[in-house]
């Protein structure tokens, strides 16, 4: 069964006056951080994906589901927490680097500015409960 917040976020997500992300998007499945709020452009667009599994069992194939939420995000430092899987037929899939489960979105290889995270593999933290979560700290 979907939680509420997943519900929300699969119809349609908190933006701010500019279209963008108004929430942090944060992990289905662990509930890391991905994107902080203000960051993400949401684009309606068709992407095909495959099939969410752990890293090393993403099928890399054409087939897969066809999503048309999407945030975009213009450079890889604006991500939080994602990893990427190896180039498959001008692409690579984005996963969550915590869980390693994915794909949460892509990039394509003719298009390296350009990061797709689908709105139906991720979950608007409408909550705040991702905000609350401390950053880790690295040493200097």
């Amino acid at each position: 069964m979907m939680s509420a917040s997943e519900a929300s976020s699969a119809t349609k997500p908190s933006l701010d006056d500019s279209g963008k992300n108004a929430v942090w998007l944060i992990c289905k499945r662990c509930g890391s951080k991905v994107v902080e709020p203000g960051v993400a452009t949401f684009v309606e667009l068709e992407r095909r994906l495959p099939a969410m599994e752990k890293k090393e069992g993403i099928e890399m194939s054409a087939s897969g589901e066809a999503l048309t939420d999407y945030f975009k995000l213009t450079d890889m430092m604006q991500f939080e927490n994602v990893g990427f899987t190896l180039p498959f037929e001008g692409r690579k899939f984005l996963i969550c680097a915590d869980c390693e489960v994915g794909p949460i979105g892509v990039v394509e290889l003719s298009s390296p500015g350009d990061y797709w995270l689908a709105l139906d593999r991720i979950i608007s933290d409408e909550s705040g409960a991702a905000a609350a979560k401390p950053r880790p700290q690295f040493a200097s």
